[in-house]
């Protein structure tokens, strides 16, 4: 007892020493419309009487700040004020800001929204998430894509991934942008043709905002159905030199960054990362062993006042090692896709101010990917083979002109080059889906493909936003489409948004449009018959209300309804619509076959979000989403998608006590999946039952507690964060073990703690 109360003594003493430590913030403040840079912007640390102003070129620097969690208030007679929550100041590291303000018109009521903004050509479906937010999120591993699938919206697919299926779209239906440029995957072990996967590449510490659109999204974004992921990332310190040391839940990795040159502000950020998976996995004994490692780097360079240019890059090795020890594993890895892969990312962008209310932005981008995936059978046969290079290199213009206080204008279009290569060999299979019209198995052919690929792809678009009534707020967008490698290659698709704003606290938002994507590449080099495959279409419509309940509270509340068409659908496979090809685990959901632009489907839905920021001590979100989606296959028979919960409900909260320490907690459950039954005699699968059973009810709770050790030069955070705190056994889905001859319950992540510790300095 002594003891303990020694240690108790002795964290209280260095707490209070500790919390005499001072840090720094620095940023610049930016015009939304015109990206101009702002001078004389009022800037206050709230909670303290620290101020001051931006300079002649935007930036700010404030010194002496009491380490802690804070909220920074930007104010100006010319722009709406900002409130920037969750800024946490260490000794660590300088914290930087980059705020984007809106200009005041006196042609429109302002919402008195001061902490929660929106692009200006949003109107509807629009979530924003800081760095510190995904930080702290218990069960979130640090990682973009497990994080945004708590917001409203998203229906689960298994805990073992970060996959986003959106409104009752698939995975492969989501836009991801990195600082400007299209990136077609931030995963490790990546699904070719979709966007998900185990987790992250990108490193978090690079990350400063992430802006999620779930639908009615502008004509600037295209060649996706379901949603828009765009990551904005911080530049390094334009001080001095600081380095981070980072052993998190899924690895160990280091972070450097400094300046290029004080006097122009420019600065470099690296970082490199090694997983450890492959320690636990071999010390838990598992079959397969994944290994990873990334790296990653980011460099800005300010000209002058009216030029700057930044350069981002990142990269992976991904591996699978196989256990084949004992008959067991032998057995277990039998069902596992080897999935080894190399790929990088990399972007040149240039942006140059025009005036004081245009602008304009350059950018070259490259995104490369080495697939090799391997299947064998019983005999260790190798049955699948898939062995995939795909590149693209793309030119993109975007232009924007503030015309007036109440006109925005933009346009802009690009250019992709597109190499694919592709060395496929795949055995012919005989499903265990049942044909009910003839009692016989299914039976896929043999697919050998080998081809060397040059195509393009290009779009333009067109938009203007126009505010007039002084609550009103009109978004109409043109963008139109072009794809070489497919034989109808052009689309048109016109959308738009009205924004009505009847009280400063109160609007409704309504939104409109068409979206168009193009079939994977993958999907159309399957058969010589899918070239004549079409861009799927989707139509958004989208009505809701937001309501500010008070300064830090918000309420909003939607309804949408997705009209689809045009989807692939497969004929040998009569009942599979490729928007329910489920997981990208095995041979045969790559879309290697013969495809049908025959699928159709809808989804209709509501949600409702509720949002506290951090104020003082306490923040959290509550999120309920209800959906109902049903696809048409090639046979015509309307069923449930692969990906339909019905409902979702998620629960965020945390709680800050003093400021090192820090707990929360997340609570989902969700309504069982569809599936379809298995014949327990013989594992065989009558497809007129597909999707026609329901999983059992999913829930789970993680919790987070975290403590920060400040120091004079450095700050210590550790933190333990336990998914599935009381290990519910959540069932992920049932299938046929051949060897055993039963049916087996594949079940979601156990109970699953992880400790984290970084070091800044």
């Amino acid at each position: 007892m002594k003891r303990i109360i020694t240690v108790l003594l002795l964290i209280l003493s260095v707490s209070m020493t500790l919390s005499q430590q001072k840090g720094i913030l620095t940023g610049i403040a930016i015009d939304k419309s015109s990206q101009s840079l702002l001078k004389d912007i009022n800037i206050r640390v709230l909670g303290t009487e620290l101020t001051a102003k931006t300079k002649e070129d935007g930036s700010f620097r404030i010194t002496g700040i009491p380490v802690g969690t804070y909220q920074v208030e930007f104010t100006s007679v010319s722009y709406q004020s900002f409130i920037q929550t969750d800024v946490v100041i260490t000794t660590g590291i300088e914290r930087e800001l980059v705020i984007e303000l809106q200009g005041v018109s006196t042609e429109e009521v302002v919402i008195e929204d001061s902490r929660f903004q929106k692009p200006n050509d949003v109107v509807t479906s629009f979530k924003s998430l800081t760095f510190e937010e995904i930080r702290r999120f218990p069960g979130g591993l640090e990682d973009i894509g497990r994080v945004i699938q708590s917001l409203p919206g998203i229906s689960l697919t298994s805990d073992g991934r970060n996959d986003l299926v959106v409104r009752g779209g698939s995975p492969s239906e989501n836009l991801f942008i990195v600082d400007g440029f299209e990136v077609n995957n931030i995963n490790h072990f990546g699904s070719q043709g979709a966007t998900g996967g185990p987790i992250s590449i990108l490193n978090l510490d690079f990350v400063r905002n992430v802006n999620f659109f779930t639908g009615g999204f502008s004509a600037k974004y295209g060649d996706k159905l379901s949603s828009v992921v765009e990551i904005e990332q911080r530049a390094g310190s334009y001080e001095k030199f600081f380095g981070k040391i980072n052993l998190s839940g899924t690895g160990f990795g280091a972070n450097f960054e400094g300046p290029i040159s004080k006097k122009n502000r420019s600065s470099w950020l690296i970082s490199a990362r090694r997983s450890y998976l492959d320690l636990i996995f071999n010390a838990a004994g598992f079959s397969f062993v994944p290994e990873y490692t990334d790296f990653q780097a980011k460099a800005d360079f300010k000209l002058n006042n009216r030029n700057f240019i930044e350069f981002n890059s990142f990269g992976a090795l991904d591996k699978v090692r196989f256990n084949n020890d004992t008959e067991e594993n032998k057995q277990n890895n039998l069902t596992i896709l080897s999935n080894n892969q190399n790929s990088y990312s990399a972007g040149i962008l240039w942006k140059t101010l025009l005036n004081k209310n245009s602008f304009l932005v350059t950018s070259v981008a490259r995104n490369y990917s080495n697939y090799n995936f391997s299947q064998r059978d019983s005999n260790f046969t190798e049955v699948f083979r898939n062995d995939s290079k795909e590149s693209d290199i793309q030119l993109k213009l975007d232009y924007s002109n503030s015309l007036s206080s109440t006109t925005f204008v933009s346009f802009g279009g690009a250019g992709k080059r597109l190499k694919l290569n592709y060395n496929i060999d795949k055995k012919a299979d005989t499903l265990y889906y049942i044909d009910p019209n003839t009692g016989n198995n299914l039976v896929l052919p043999a697919v050998t493909i080998v081809e060397n690929i040059n195509t393009y792809k290009a779009f333009v678009y067109a938009e203007i936003v126009q505010s007039f009534m002084k609550r009103l707020k009109l978004t109409a967008g043109l963008r139109y489409d072009y794809f070489d490698l497919i034989n109808k290659k052009s689309y048109i698709s016109p959308r738009t948004s009205l924004a009505i704003t009847i009280t400063p606290v109160f609007s409704v938002n309504l939104a409109y449009g068409i979206f168009y994507q193009s079939p994977s590449n993958i999907w159309i080099v399957g058969s010589q018959a899918n070239k004549d495959l079409r861009d799927i279409r989707a139509d958004h419509y989208i009505a809701g209300i937001e309501y500010l309940l008070d300064e830090s509270t918000r309420l909003t509340v939607e309804g949408y309804y997705k009209d689809y068409r045009n989807y692939p659908v497969s004929k040998k496979r009569p009942y599979l619509i490729l928007a329910n090809n489920s997981g990208f685990e095995d041979q045969n959901t790559f879309g290697l076959e013969e495809l049908r632009s025959e699928g159709t489907g809808n989804a209709k839905g509501f949600e409702i979000f509720l949002q506290k920021s951090l104020t003082k001590n306490f923040y959290g979100t509550v999120s309920f989403s209800y959906s109902d989606v049903k696809y048409k296959a090639y046979d015509g028979i309307k069923r449930r998608s692969d990906w339909d919960n019905r409902y979702v409900l998620n629960i965020n909260g945390g709680y800050k006590l003093g400021k090192t320490w820090e707990l929360s907690a997340k609570f989902r459950i969700a309504g069982g999946r569809p599936y379809t039954p298995i014949n327990p005699a013989d594992g065989s699968i009558d497809y007129d039952l597909y999707n026609s059973e329901i999983l059992p009810v999913y829930h789970r709770l993680d919790v987070r507690a975290e403590k920060r050790f400040i120091f004079s030069a450095w700050t210590l955070t550790t933190y333990i964060d336990i998914q599935n705190i009381y290990n519910k056994q959540n069932v992920f889905r049932y299938e046929w073990n051949p060897f055993k001859r039963e049916i087996e319950t594949s079940k979601n992540l156990g109970i699953l703690p992880t400790i984290g510790v970084s070091a800044e300095f």
